[in-house]
């Protein structure tokens, strides 16, 4: 079997169709959710003759799921991607005209991650035309709420876990610039409190301060905690960070603090268990308090917790999938990342993972948000290729 033509007009207007959308996620302001985008990819793939299913997540928010059979009965590969949003609050471009100047498609979730999303859809519509007895069946997953919660590829993972869906491995939509990212951090979110006693700022000897007292916690998280981190070294995506992220403290100009919160976004490494590192810094801000006259203090629970993700160069699919985009752009090649993505909550179900996709993270989010629509085309000409040609054996 040769290649299969994908028509760059037809990735023009999925793209264009898609971000005329609106799908911000509920979380964020102006959030009104996936359903659209949903109704859009279960009808396309159905135009094609592509069955789906709806995987409801929560009301009104469903994972679309197209399956594209293999001559073979079996395991399939998965492609995946997110279909909701962030905010368009401060965007310098109507979010939803999809305009192109100078091959470039401008609009939310252009790039983030409408792009990937319409390769794969192309990809689908384009490998069940031609009417081939695919060596692979391939499943595209159109999931809810990456932006947020990770509830859509929550659901999806453990439909895997139960039986109910079996996959060789995964590609997952997200911007990189078609280079294949096989590793990227996790995170651990939380809240360190301070907990002071006020009184009238004019006597502050009276008091307990809780923003002088937090300083002390910074101090220690800069100049004691992030140093070891130099000893967890991961050759793709190098040492773990922190970053207080938020500060909040005091009730007014005349009065003593009572109390001060900060956040913590602490990125992991693969091999790194977030609620082991949560529980390091406990462990280390409670020696702090023992040591520190007049501090007390609180580290919070998580309140979000993300892992690591990592597959090894040599698996089948990366080197497979690194075959068929050679095919169409030059110079790609196995990356890390520092951001997280659905890829690990698949990988934790035992499905080796690639992330994968057109544009570049820098565009994400951004004002003008945009994508090279050239990109979008060879995203779907490389995945259609990956199934067409693929390995069960990995040679």
């Amino acid at each position: 079997m040769g290649q299969l033509k994908i028509d760059a007009a037809e990735i023009a207007r999925v793209l264009h169709e898609l971000v005329a959308i609106p799908s911000v996620n509920p979380a964020f302001d102006g959030g009104c959710g996936e359903a659209g985008v949903a109704e859009y990819v279960k009808h396309y793939l159905e135009e094609q003759g592509i069955s789906c299913i709806e995987q409801p997540v929560e009301p009104g928010r469903s994972n679309i799921i197209g399956m594209l059979p293999g001559a073979v009965p079996g395991p399939v590969l998965l492609l995946e991607a997110h279909m909701d949003t962030v905010q368009i609050t401060g965007m310098t471009i109507d979010p939803y005209a999809g305009s192109v100047i100078d091959g470039k498609l401008y609009g939310r979730g252009a790039c983030d991650t409408k792009g990937s999303l319409a390769a794969m859809l192309v990809a689908m519509g384009t490998l069940g035309r031609s009417g081939l007895a695919l060596p692979v069946g391939v499943h595209l997953a159109a999931v809810v709420d990456e932006e947020y919660r990770y509830k859509g590829v929550s659901r999806l993972a453990e439909a895997i876990s139960s039986g109910g869906l079996g996959y060789l491995g995964a590609i997952v939509g997200e911007p990189t610039g078609l280079h294949r990212v096989i590793a990227h951090k996790g995170c651990v979110r939380f809240y360190i409190d301070v907990h002071g006693r006020p009184g009238h700022s004019s006597e502050p000897d009276k008091g307990v301060n809780a923003i002088e007292q937090m300083a002390e916690v910074i101090r220690c998280l800069k100049e004691e905690i992030a140093p070891s981190y130099l000893r967890q070294h991961h050759p793709l995506l190098g040492a773990p960070t922190h970053c207080i992220s938020e500060i909040t403290g005091g009730a007014a100009p005349n009065t003593i603090p009572g109390s001060c919160r900060i956040t913590i976004d602490r990125r992991t490494v693969p091999g790194e268990e977030p609620l082991e590192v949560w529980q390091g810094f406990r462990e280390r801000l409670r020696e702090l308090e023992r040591m520190t006259p007049g501090l007390r203090l609180t580290v919070q629970e998580p309140f979000i917790i993300d892992y690591a993700m990592e597959t090894s160069a040599g698996h089948p699919l990366v080197r497979q999938l690194a075959a068929a985009v050679g095919g169409y752009a030059a110079g790609r090649g196995e990356h890390g990342a520092a951001y997280g993505t659905d890829a690990s909550k698949l990988a934790r179900v035992s499905v080796p993972s690639v992330v994968f996709g057109p544009g570049g993270i820098g565009q994400a989010h951004t004002a003008n948000e945009w994508v090279l629509l050239h990109e979008v085309e060879s995203a779907a000409s490389a995945l259609a290729d990956l199934v067409l040609h693929y390995r069960r054996d990995g040679l």
